[in-house]
């Protein structure tokens, strides 16, 4: 991880710098039904830019890949909540479908976390429920990366909703947006 000072979202601090008690843990853990929530942890803080490399490198994911993600999701903007209110924070952690998100929305670390988490669970082949659900463009399959980003947004595997995401991150990390002026 490259450390950085350089922080384009100094409104993130608060949440850039709240960890996780234990308590607030152990309930994501009692709650959650993620496969690997016993990792998640959010025990880290620096810059937004920090956060999103120490969650990629942890989960094994390329930083620029979490960099644009984080682009398309929120700007890189804890604040961030979608048009219905349900999902929050840098990776856009969605309440219907995810536990804990008080953590969610007001702790960049353990959202970033949580979301490497996320995705590595389905480029692992964790999330077999992917095989149980209409509208797949395919049938779920452990090591498709495009597959496990696509499925975040779309809760389906290569659905158009989900290769449309897709096609945004690529974009975003092709421009890597988040270098540009004006970010």
């Amino acid at each position: 991880m490259q450390r950085s000072f350089w922080e384009p979202r100094p409104d993130n601090d608060a949440a850039n710098q709240r960890v996780p008690s234990g308590a607030d843990l152990a309930y994501f853990r009692a709650h959650s039904t993620m496969p690997y929530k016993d990792q998640v942890t959010g025990a880290f803080t620096g810059t937004t830019d920090e956060i999103i490399q120490w969650a990629a490198y942890k989960h094994r994911l390329e930083p620029d890949l979490l960099r644009a993600v984080a682009a398309v999701e929120s700007w890189w903007r804890m604040s961030t909540t979608d048009q219905n209110g349900d999902s929050f924070g840098l990776f856009q952690i969605r309440s219907p479908y995810n536990c804990c998100t008080s953590l969610a929305a007001n702790d960049t670390a353990f959202n970033a976390d949580y979301y490497g988490a996320i995705i590595r669970s389905y480029y692992d082949g964790r999330q077999g429920w992917l095989n149980t659900v209409s509208g797949n463009g395919a049938r779920y399959r452990a090591g498709d990366l495009w597959g496990s980003v696509g499925a975040w947004f779309s809760g389906r595997w290569h659905d158009p909703a989900g290769e449309r995401y897709v096609a945004k991150v690529k974009q975003y990390l092709c421009e890597r947006v988040w270098r540009q002026p004006g970010f």
